[in-house]
């Protein structure tokens, strides 16, 4: 007996490829907004499918042992980049440069198979096509995450990585050695065996690694949906407390804040309806995205009422934003509504000596209340000795 069976391998490791691919499937099913996880579920029964055929290799037709067997096997390579694409949201590159060369080793399979009988020559090709196969998947989640700072991808790229060097070692000792590596039987190889384990570590390794990154990714968007405003993407007031617990010195900072709002903004809801009311919201606070840095942290206080926190910001800096936002909303248009426009009132404040945060957004509210009672459309900065 070999010191690893080939015949219990096989049918444990078809056995656990199954079953992941009903897993997978499963996971899919309950994660539908994740794509490519369908995919690689089909990937498993595809390798399932492939390595069922090739083990019966000594019962079958070599037609569907080796053809047919390998190429689902090869097919499960392929949708694996695929799926890897799609799963990273990048699934508009093009596969035919991967698909092409899969035809083409199919075709040489047939050859290698009934024209030019010759099973190193056909281990050989295999091995060339997954290590090329997996090298694609690894360069490109580990370009996909150098361009996204998503270093959560990591794994992905490590495994397809180390599988794709494990072809390298196969391909160059089926060029070396004609004995380590048997023909496709019930007996079977060292080489053949140890293939077979690494394609199982593989698929539980991506699988699990598929369900840690989208299970991270879920939390992320359920953090988002606590922390954010659902109307205009801005942090809400639980979004601006987690953030400043983030940076413990973020208070200790110089900083500026705005306090925001829409003038009359009751007469633009009672007279146009709440959803224009809704559309007038938005764009004010797509305004103050695209006025502010992106160290600004921008906060729907309540209502049509807004925050700005500038760090590292004076009470002029902060004026000159103000003013090019109050400007930029004069000059809105909205199409379905010509005759519709709004002005804005801002209250600044700078940060003290002896200032809590509280007393910040106190001071920055009552010199917005100074904007409101002189006419409106205007900014103030605070003054303490105003009423």
């Amino acid at each position: 007996m070999h010191l690893l069976d080939v015949r219990t391998i096989f049918i444990v490791c078809t056995s656990f490829v199954f079953l992941y691919g009903i897993g997978m499937m499963t996971f899919a099913r309950k994660m539908p907004s994740y794509n490519g996880l369908y995919l690689l579920a089909i990937v498993n029964f595809l390798l399932a499918i492939g390595m069922s055929l090739i083990f019966l290799r000594d019962y079958i037709d070599i037609f569907w042992s080796i053809i047919v067997g390998n190429s689902l096997i090869l097919l499960s390579a392929n949708l694996t980049y695929q799926a890897h694409l799609r799963f990273i949201n990048i699934e508009k590159k093009s596969a035919i440069p991967s698909t092409a060369i899969l035809i083409f080793t199919i075709v040489l399979l047939f050859i290698s198979t009934y024209g030019i009988p010759d099973a190193n020559t056909r281990i050989t090709l295999l091995s060339l096509f997954y290590f090329l196969q997996f090298a694609l998947i690894a360069y490109t989640v580990w370009h996909f995450q150098q361009q996204s700072q998503q270093r959560i991808y990591t794994p992905l790229s490590v495994i397809a990585g180390g599988f794709a060097l494990f072809f390298v070692f196969r391909f160059v000792v089926a060029l070396f050695d004609d004995h380590f590596i048997a023909i496709y039987g019930l007996t079977g190889s060292i080489m053949q065996a140890l293939q077979v384990i690494f394609l199982m570590l593989y698929i539980a390794l991506l699988d699990f690694f598929i369900v840690l990154i989208a299970t991270d990714q879920l939390v992320q968007k359920i953090a988002e949906l606590a922390y954010r405003d659902s109307l205009t993407t801005l942090y809400n007031r639980r979004g601006l407390d987690h953030t400043m617990e983030q940076d413990n010195a973020f208070f200790d900072k110089p900083l500026a804040v705005i306090m925001c709002d829409i003038d009359h903004f009751k007469l633009i809801n009672d007279h146009y309806g709440h959803h224009v009311g809704d559309i007038v919201i938005k764009s004010f606070a797509r305004q103050l995205k695209e006025s502010t840095r992106k160290t600004d942290i921008c906060t729907r206080w309540g209502g049509e009422e807004f925050l700005i926190i500038l760090p590292l910001t004076d009470e002029q800096e902060a004026l000159m934003i103000a003013e090019k936002i109050r400007v930029a909303c004069e000059q809105l248009i909205f199409p379905e509504h010509p005759e519709l426009c709004f002005t804005t009132s801002f209250g600044i404040c700078s940060k003290k000596d002896g200032h809590n945060f509280d007393e910040l957004i106190n001071d920055a509210d009552h010199a917005l209340y100074q904007a409101k009672t002189q006419g409106r459309n205007q900014v103030c900065i605070f003054n303490a000795e105003q009423p």
